[in-house]
Order: C-alpha cells, then sequence, then structure tokens
C-alpha cells in the first residue's frame, strides 16, 4: 500500500504511514566509478520507472551558473539519479513522457523539484517524497544547509496543463521562485505560494529559474521527427476538443523561437474562418482566445457598454453569458484606457479581449453524437444567457449559431482527475452591426422595417434559428420571407414527423418563430415554459448521480479522512 503523503504549508512532505520507515540515511561522501556513475539506483522514491525505448526527451533542466553547476555535480557524485547527466560542456535532468499512456498516471506528466526529505525527516523515516528534479546533496553537510536557505523539499512542480498542453510551472512554497522575463511586458516574475502568482507557463523555448544563489535553464528539446508524436500523445491525454480540433491544431505545447504575446496571453495561432487567436494565459496556462477590436468615434460608446458588460460575468458562466478575461489597449494597458481615461479615449483604437476558448459553437457541433436531453440542455443555458441579457435591457442584435458557445468540460484524463461538465454560453457581439448579411437568423420584420424593430422580439426568433441547427442545416444567406417561412415550418414537421424532435420542443420552436412579432414569448415566458422541465431533471440526477459516485470512492478509502499535519523537524523551518 502506497503511504499517503501530504505538504505542509512551505513545501514539505510528511508520510503519514509510519509503519513502514524507509532506511533513507545519509551515506558517507564517496564518488562512484564512471562506469558505474549513472546507473546507481537513486533512494527509496516513488518515481516512475524510467524506460528510454518508450519515452520521448522533451527537455533538459541543467545548470546555468557556478553556483548551480556545482551543486548538481555534488548531487551526481553522491546521489547519482538516474535521470541527471553531464558532459564536459553542462550538466543537467532530462524530462521525458512516455510514448504512449495505458494507466491514467499523472506521475508521468509531472515533475517535482526540490531539496528532499530534510536530514531530521528521513532519519525518523517520516518521508518517502523524493523529488524528481534533486536539488540537495544527501545529509546533514554545510552544502545542504546552504540549499535549503532557498529550496525546500518539494519547492515546485512542472506538469503539463489539464486543457492547453503547455508546461506549467508552480510553487509550493512561499520561498521566492523568479521565472525571469516571465511576466508582463518581460518583466521577471516572482512565484510565491502566498502571493498573488503561483504559476507560470514556461513559454520559451529556454526558460531561466533562480532559486536564490542558483539559476537553472529549462530547455525544450523535442527533435523535428518526434514533435508529431508528442502532439499525438498530448492530444490523446487532454481529452479536449478547441473550435471543434484537436488542442495541436490550435495550441502550441512545445514553444516556437520567438514566442509572440500581448499583455498576458502568448499567442498561438490564428483559429481558421475567424478574427480570433488562440493563445493561453501565461500565469494559469488556461487555453483562451484573443479578439482584436478597431475603435472608432461612432462606435466607440457601443463597444465600451459591450465589453464592461461582458467583464461582469468573468467568473459566472452560470450566468449563461460568456465573460471576458481580461481587456487592454494598445498602449499596453489593462484595463484599456477608455475604461477610465475620458481624456485618452479618443486616442485609443485599437482594444484586445481574451475570453475562454470555446470547444465548440452551434455550428461545428457534432450534434449527431449529442441525445436529446443534452441538446435540450444547452438549448436551455443558451436561453439564460438571453434572458439575462434582457433583464439588464441588453439587447443581442446578432444572434448567429457561432454565437453560441460551448465551453469544454475537462474529463479525467492522465493529466487530471476532476470531471467538469461542459457548458454553453452566449457570446455577446461587441461591435454595432449597421446592417445584418441575410441568414435564416434574421426575423422577417428587419427586413421590413429595421429602425422599429422590437429588438428582444428579434433576438427570440435568432435563439430559435440556431438552435435549428443541431437538426438541419438550412441553406446560408437566404431572407426570411412568406414563401420560406412556409418552407420553414415544414422543416419543423418533418423533424417530429422523424422523431429527431419532440413535439413540446417543436411547439417552443414555432412560438419562437412566429411571423408577427407580438406572437413571440420573452425569454422569461419561454423559461417556464414546461418543457424544460424533465431536461432539468435529468441533469440534475446526472450530477446527484456524479455526487454519490465520489461519496462511494471516499467511503472505500476512510483512511484519507483521518490524516493528521506533521509539521517538519527541520531547523530551518
Amino acid at each position: 500500500m502506497r503511504p499517503h503523503i501530504l505538504q505542509n504549508g512551505d513545501g514539505d512532505c510528511v508520510n503519514l504511514q509510519l509503519l513502514l520507515p524507509l532506511g533513507f540515511l545519509p551515506q558517507p561522501f564517496s564518488c562512484p566509478s564512471p562506469a558505474t556513475l549513472m546507473t546507481q539506483p537513486t533512494t527509496v522514491s516513488d518515481a516512475i520507472p524510467i524506460d528510454v525505448t518508450s519515452n520521448i526527451e522533451i527537455a533538459v533542466f541543467s545548470a546555468d551558473n557556478e553556483a548551480a553547476i556545482h551543486l548538481l555535480e555534488i548531487i551526481q557524485c553522491k546521489s547519482s539519479p538516474p535521470t541527471l547527466k553531464s558532459d564536459e560542456n553542462s550538466i543537467g535532468y532530462q524530462l521525458s513522457i512516455p510514448l504512449s499512456c495505458d494507466s491514467p498516471d499523472a506521475r508521468r506528466f509531472r515533475w517535482r523539484i526540490g531539496a528532499g526529505a530534510s536530514p531530521a525527516l528521513v532519519e525518523k523515516g517520516l518521508c518517502c517524497c523524493e523529488p524528481d528534479i534533486l536539488l540537495c546533496p544527501p545529509g546533514r553537510t554545510p552544502s545542504s544547509a546552504a540549499v535549503r536557505r532557498f529550496i525546500k523539499d518539494i519547492h515546485a512542480t512542472i506538469h503539463f496543463h489539464p486543457e492547453s498542453g503547455v508546461l506549467l510551472l508552480k510553487t509550493h512554497s512561499s520561498r521566492p521562485l523568479i521565472y525571469e522575463q516571465g511576466d508582463v511586458d518581460n518583466d521577471d516574475l516572482i512565484l510565491d505560494m502566498l502571493g498573488k502568482v503561483n504559476t507560470c507557463v514556461l513559454r520559451r523555448q529556454r526558460n531561466f529559474l533562480r532559486f536564490g544563489q542558483y539559476r537553472f535553464a529549462l530547455e525544450f528539446l523535442v527533435k523535428d521527427d518526434d514533435l508529431s508524436r508528442v502532439k499525438a500523445q498530448l492530444d490523446e491525454n487532454l481529452g479536449c476538443r478547441f473550435n471543434g480540433s484537436r488542442p495541436s491544431q490550435l495550441l502550441n505545447f512545445i514553444p516556437m523561437q520567438h514566442p509572440e504575446t500581448s499583455w498576458n496571453v502568448w499567442l498561438h495561432q490564428k483559429i481558421p474562418n475567424t478574427s480570433i487567436t488562440s493563445g493561453v494565459n501565461i500565469h494559469t496556462g488556461q487555453p483562451v482566445a484573443v479578439k482584436k477590436l478597431q475603435i472608432t468615434a461612432r462606435s466607440r460608446q457601443h463597444t465600451l457598454h459591450r465589453l464592461q458588460l461582458a467583464c461582469q460575468y468573468k467568473s459566472r458562466p452560470d450566468k449563461g453569458v460568456l465573460g471576458i478575461i481580461d481587456a487592454w489597449c494598445e498602449h499596453k494597458t489593462s484595463p484599456p484606457c477608455l475604461f477610465s481615461e475620458a481624456e485618452a479615449s479618443h486616442r485609443c483604437r485599437r482594444l484586445f479581449y481574451s475570453m475562454p476558448l470555446a470547444e465548440h459553437h452551434f455550428l461545428n457541433m457534432p450534434w449527431k453524437k449529442i441525445d436529446t436531453n443534452t441538446r435540450l440542455l444547452y438549448f436551455h443555458q443558451t436561453l439564460v444567457g438571453l434572458a439575462e441579457l434582457h433583464r439588464q435591457d441588453v439587447t443581442h442584435g446578432n444572434i448567429l449559431p457561432e454565437s453560441l458557445l460551448l465551453l469544454p468540460g475537462t474529463k479525467p484524463t492522465p493529466m487530471t482527475d476532476r470531471s467538469l461538465p461542459r457548458k454553453a454560453v452566449i457570446s455577446l457581439s461587441m461591435q454595432r452591426l449597421d446592417k445584418p448579411n441575410p441568414s435564416v437568423c434574421v426575423a422577417p420584420e428587419v427586413w421590413r422595417n429595421q429602425k422599429t424593430v422590437d429588438g428582444p422580439k428579434v433576438d427570440v426568433w435568432a435563439l430559435a434559428a440556431s438552435w435549428l441547427f443541431a437538426f438541419v442545416r438550412p441553406p446560408s444567406g437566404i431572407k426570411i420571407t412568406k414563401a420560406s417561412y412556409q418552407t420553414l415550418q415544414k422543416t419543423l414537421d418533418t423533424q417530429i414527423e422523424k422523431g429527431f424532435m419532440k413535439e413540446s420542443f417543436a411547439a417552443l420552436l414555432r412560438q419562437m418563430l412566429a411571423w408577427e412579432p407580438h406572437d413571440r414569448p420573452s425569454t422569461t415566458e419561454l423559461l417556464a415554459d414546461t418543457t424544460w422541465e424533465s431536461v432539468l431533471v435529468h441533469a440534475q440526477s446526472i450530477e446527484d448521480n456524479k455526487k454519490r459516485k465520489r461519496m462511494e470512492k471516499m467511503q472505500r478509502t476512510p483512511s484519507q479522512g483521518r490524516r493528521v499535519r506533521l509539521l517538519s523537524p527541520d531547523v530551518n523551518d
């Protein structure tokens, strides 16, 4: 049975299973012969066995100043970690990932960095948590004591982000870890477990990290012929899609030679057929979409109001509206100077904003794979979003299938054991639309008299028409006339006859697609419709089932509920 491990607040590890002391004792200093230097086993550890034939080397964590070089040479001489390699020019740890992953083991995609168990813990047999990247020689020595002033037992971890696939550095200590030129505007970034920032993306081909006086470089070394295999492996293990594509088609797992950033986003690739660029937040690794807005005197107030509104929903996906994560302007100011400086607003011509990178929109959704109840749940979530906008006296004005987004869920994978449900949201149109393009999503009265239309009723039509794309693909570029309207009604009849659409839902759609605006219900009335009752009950039963399974899993491991925090007796704590 594997011991239960906890970390205290400053990165130390303690072993709670005291029945199995590990015998990890400091050894006298003696250098092994060159023939055995790289083959001697390391101390007891839960590290994954290294099989060079089934791994791809992706990076090396090497010493980059005299203090770090001397430190790794001592560690190599006294502990001989199997992944620590050296030649006449460099010394560092090799980081590899498996070619295939049959078991969902997150350790295969994570490396712990630290000084290892303190001598006091080792002597008492209280710790078995050995770093993958060991940065301290064993035993009670002056060099060990010097290192532990800056580096904790488990000081940090490097792992692949479970959604974006980029390499993320996370500190577990309040002792500063500096990522050189890792912040906005290439300023140095200080990672502190108790501070504002405790994670960051390693976004350069060569990344410099400082633990006190020790400077290291993490350099990506993926060969060209291995890159496609790395992409395939991460695509499989991330278990999510973006804009209907595999993650590797929109995101760069391995940094390019000259990474481009905009404010706090590392920009990756232009999303096909859109004005949006994919990227990741440089602090969290979260995949995002970045959009640029051209500001004119005529559009300034409308755009400002929409941006401020969307910012309200940053952390509120339950409201059904896609929130903005960050907004900034061409002057490298966030919030944009347009938000706060009236005298500078005329000079702000270009704005940028980031939002969650969607898994699908309603036009490219694989609807054939989605069951009826789940479809209706997504429809209901977007209706909640439109009702939220109408509650604030805001009309959308340009709802299309591409405006209805499905935010990605996180499936249990080797990267993560969490399971987050997908969420459908409605995204705001940031710029004023002077004239709509012909589409089934444009209500018929818009073509008759655009200036006197009822905005909320036009939105209701557009939402219902966008839902239709889950069942059929209406022709593009058509205006709704009396003739095309009759065809639309016949389409609904056909969907009912073939059993693709429930009659109760079809009746709701007919109300939303009424020819006369005054015959269409409001969003409040639509939410009260009985059609949604069975859908919401079904969704709640799924959530209850997940909770039940989690409780059963906890009950099968009762010892986890009796953990006790033990503080490290290290004199440096």
